[in-house]
């Protein structure tokens, strides 16, 4: 039963999808684009959460985004703060890869970068629209089940 929902969904983003055989290329680098963001996103939010999960685990405190994005941890520390979706060899490397001089000169950048813009509404996107949200939970589904056979 769940795989016919999933092929149902497959299909359905499919004719959600398509594009004529000129458009393709285009279509592929706006999709590369999307998918490029929301793994930086995605990444971001993981070392926010690490903090966050050292936090509560370790020191017994909840802490909230708007707090955790602003604290740096070191290695062993970020170690203890170990989110569950990523196994541990790729952990460990993000753990190093959070305590590099590379990252910290790229998040200081950032940093910087997002304090001295006087739009006070940049980076203030808000939820995503419920249409992305049912196309991205389609492409989870598909890829739990076809690639990790769940």
């Amino acid at each position: 039963m769940q795989c016919e929902t999933y092929v149902h969904g497959f299909v359905h983003m499919q004719r959600l999808f398509q594009v004529a055989a000129g458009d393709q290329q285009d279509a592929d680098g706006v999709l590369e684009a999307c998918l490029k963001k929301r793994v930086r996103n995605m990444m971001y939010q993981a070392r926010v959460d690490a903090v966050k999960e050292y936090y509560r685990e370790i020191k017994h405190i909840e802490i909230k985004d708007a707090v955790a994005c602003h604290i740096d941890l070191e290695y062993e520390q970020y170690k203890q703060g170990k989110l569950e979706w990523l196994n541990d060899e790729v952990w460990l490397l993000l753990c190093a890869y959070w305590c590099s001089d590379e990252y910290k000169v790229k998040r200081k950048r950032g940093q910087t970068s997002r304090s001295s813009n006087e739009d006070i509404a940049q980076n203030r996107g808000g939820s995503r629209p419920f249409t992305e949200t049912q196309q991205v939970l389609v492409c989870l589904c598909i890829f739990f089940n076809v690639f990790l056979g769940t």
